[in-house]
């Protein structure tokens, strides 16, 4: 129903903010979905969640091309693995929108396991983050949605300016990633 109202409004603004509500519906749904076809309700394959949930972006903007390397069977308790999503689709959204504003969007995904934790990455090669952004004060509802799924699954939340582009960073703790 969303992505109908898209079609009817006249608003950059609100096609925009009416697409990122029914991207952030689609990865719940998706998990939804996982858990169904399953027998182990409790958890979830992140990899191939966050697989589903990257195609599924990709075919919401096609303009962005986007790559995903996951190792196999990792898990990870449900509970845990839709705020994750959503910070991966928030993420991968940011970099759609802010990193190439020339278009030719392309954004990698990399989710394996380091240790006792769950390594995320989310990078970009676009026009990189402007000198005053801090991740844990920002105004615009991405970021803030960013920050507090980070807290939510207790993760640690890097940035990395890279030339170019930008690089997330997502640690999750041992007894989270289980």
């Amino acid at each position: 129903m969303l992505h109908l109202q898209t079609t009817t409004t006249q608003s950059d603004e609100v096609r925009h903010a009416l697409h990122d509500a029914s991207s952030r519906i689609a990865a719940i749904a998706r998990a939804h979905q996982r858990l169904y076809g399953s027998d182990q309700i409790g958890k979830v394959d992140l990899g191939a969640y966050l697989g589903d949930i990257c195609n599924d972006l990709g075919k919401a903007m096609p303009d962005c091309k986007i790559h995903v390397a996951a190792a196999p069977d990792i898990h990870c308790a449900t509970d845990t693995a839709i705020p994750v999503a959503l910070l991966v689709n928030e993420l991968i959204t940011n970099s759609a929108k802010y990193a190439y504003p020339d278009g030719g969007c392309e954004v990698w995904l990399d989710v394996s396991r380091s240790g006792d934790a769950i390594s995320i990455s989310v990078r970009d090669r676009g026009i990189g983050l402007p000198t005053e952004f801090d991740p844990n004060s920002g105004k615009r509802l991405g970021m803030r949605l960013v920050s507090a799924l980070s807290s939510q699954v207790h993760a640690d939340l890097q940035v990395r300016r890279l030339r170019p582009g930008t690089e997330f960073l997502l640690s999750i703790p041992a007894p989270l990633a289980t």
